[in-house]
Parts: C-alpha cells; structure tokens; sequence
C-alpha cells in the first residue's frame, strides 16, 4: 500500500474511534468491524490504512501492532491508547475517552479559530478602504485642486507622495510580497523554521496566554488519560510529544522526562513548563503521592478549558474596537489631507 505521511484530520479520528468502539461493543468481531468502517469511510487515506490493518490482523497481528505501522498518520497517542485498551480488556472505554478528548480538542481549536478569524477578516477589509481612499480617491482630489489652482498642506502631499509610489510600483511591491511570503511558508516547514514560529506563538503579547492555556489544557487532559490507563509519567510524557504539535513544547517535554529521570520532583518539572498556575503545580505533587494525579489533571484540564474560553471571548471583545478605532484614525487622516486644501480654497475665494 502507498503511504500517505499527511496527519489525519481530528474529526477523522473522532469518528474512527466513535465507530470502533460502538462495533465491539455491539459485539460484532474486530475484522467484521474493521471492513465495516472501511467500506463506509468517505476518507480514502483512512479507508487505505483499514484495509492494511485487516490484511494484518488476518495475520494474527494485534489491531495496537497493526496502527504502529501508521502512528505517522495517526499519531502516536491515538495507536498507543488503542494498544492499551485492547491488552488490558477495555478497549471500548479507551476508545469513548479518545472521542470524548478529540471532540473537546476540536472544540477547542474552532473556538481559537472563529476567535482569529474575525480580526483577520476585519483587517483586511480595513486595508482594502484605506487602499482605495489613498490609491484611487486621493489622486482625484488632487487634480481638482491643481486645476483650481489649490495648494496641497504637507499631510496631503506625504500621502499623496505614498498613493503615487504603491500605484507606480504596485506589480513590484506585490512580486517582492508574494517572494517573502513563499519564502517564509518554505522556512516553515524546515525544522528550524518549525521550532521558530512555535516559539513565536509564546511570545506574542495578544495569543500569548491563550496559547499557552489551550497547550495545558491538552497536556493535561492527555495525560491524566494515559495515567489512568497505567502508564508511567516519563514514558506517558513521552508519548505526549507528537500530540502536542509544537516544536518548543516537544523540547520542554523532552526536558522534562530527562528532570524527573534525574530526581527532580514533578512540581519542579511543572513550573518550568510555565505552563500552570502554582496553586496547580502543588497539587498535581500532592496528586502524585496520593495515586489521584489522573483526576487532579482531568480537573486541570477542566480549569485551563475554561480560562481558555474566558480569554478567547476577551480577545474578541477588545480586539474589535481596537480596529475600529485605528481603521476611524487612518480614514480620518486621509479625509483631513483631502478637506485641508478646499478649505484653503474657500478661504482664499473668500
């Protein structure tokens, strides 16, 4: 079979998992089930790893082993949790709590994305009118003023200089902007670029704290998940790494396992995350020593999750009069470097 490297998509999984797990609990056999989904599945990447995954079972391969060959596509967490369940007889559970993860996941990610979209849509259409007003409405002010006999203030004549250079190079500027952007996607998907702009997003002022509680609180559902399932936390840790998409947090982790391996203690580890509050990190500690650490990062995940939805509606109700007011400011200036000379006029006729 021709392997396919892209990443499955959530809702994918989601309802892969879904199906899974209502299968075996119908008691209907893992092969009967498999080809069931496989037939039915309307993603053709899905339906080709299904049909290697029965070849294999038919094998005598477990269905954990058989996904191992696909974890790429899969992801690590997913093939690992369904390994667990299967050998320790609860694979219908683990299956509902993989659904019940991704969904609040997706959720999640639709939130920060509606959040984003808004500003984005918002600046562009801001940049759009001030295009216009500088490049088309400008210039024809500026020859009724000529033609009068009108002199242009120096607001009028900077802005005008602007509208004047964008509309003689326009097809360069937008060959130099096309070049950077191509250049900046291709440095993305380099491992040096990959680790640079996932840095970035810990260090922008306004995403900032919404990265950084949307992280957390997938660090800490995924791990309280795989805790329960009896999975020691370096190795949990480590199985956490390419779930968490993020080249700086997979470098933290990293670290992490190497501080708990080395004796450190997991509020130690924690707070150098800088990823929870104190109040947190002492009480996974406490959690830890109790044997509740699984429930204690569930209720983390929980708290994190609604942080996260508190700070996404305050994004969205500052951002908005914020680029009403600089889109008011921008119209503004270049509505006064048109009034301004027929003001001039006026006075001058008068």
């Amino acid at each position: 079979m021709k392997k396919n490297k892209v990443h499955l998509e959530t809702s994918d999984l989601i309802i892969f998992a879904r199906q899974l797990a209502l299968i075996i609990d119908s008691q209907v056999s893992l092969h009967d089930g498999l080809k069931m989904i496989q037939n039915k599945s309307d993603n053709k990447q899905l339906a080709d790893i299904l049909d290697d995954v029965v070849e294999e079972i038919q094998k005598g391969l477990t269905l954990g082993d058989a996904l191992k060959k696909h974890e790429a596509i899969l992801s690590t967490f997913f093939v690992n949790m369904i390994d667990i369940g299967e050998k320790s007889g609860n694979l219908v559970n683990v299956l509902e709590q993989i659904g019940d993860t991704f969904e609040k996941e997706n959720e999640t990610h639709q939130k920060v994305k509606a959040a984003v979209s808004y500003p984005i849509i918002l600046s562009i259409l801001m940049l759009g009118v001030v295009i216009l007003l500088v490049v088309q409405i400008l210039p024809m002010f500026s020859d009724v003023l000529e033609s009068l006999g009108g002199t242009m203030p120096i607001i009028t004549q900077v802005i005008l200089g602007i509208s004047l250079f964008i509309g003689k190079y326009f097809f360069v500027i937008l060959i130099v902007v096309l070049i950077l952007v191509y250049f900046m996607l291709s440095y993305k998907k380099t491992e040096s670029g990959q680790l640079f702009f996932d840095t970035l997003k810990f260090k922008m002022p306004i995403q900032k704290q919404i990265v950084i509680s949307t992280t957390a609180t997938r660090f800490a559902r995924n791990l309280g998940i795989l805790i329960q399932s009896g999975i020691n936390i370096t190795e949990a840790i480590y199985m956490l790494l390419p779930v968490m998409n993020n080249k700086y947090i997979e470098g933290k982790l990293e670290q992490a396992v190497k501080d708990i391996e080395s004796g450190e203690t997991l509020d130690e580890v924690m707070e150098k995350l800088q990823l929870y509050p104190w109040v947190l990190i002492k009480l996974f500690t406490v959690a830890q020593t109790t044997g509740h650490l699984d429930d204690v990062l569930k209720k983390a995940a929980s708290i994190m999750e609604a942080e996260t939805d508190l700070r996404l509606k305050r994004l969205t109700t500052v951002i908005e009069p914020i680029l009403i007011m600089i889109l008011s400011i921008i119209i503004g200036i270049v509505l006064i470097s048109v009034v301004l000379p027929v003001v001039n006029i006026m006075n001058s006729i008068g």
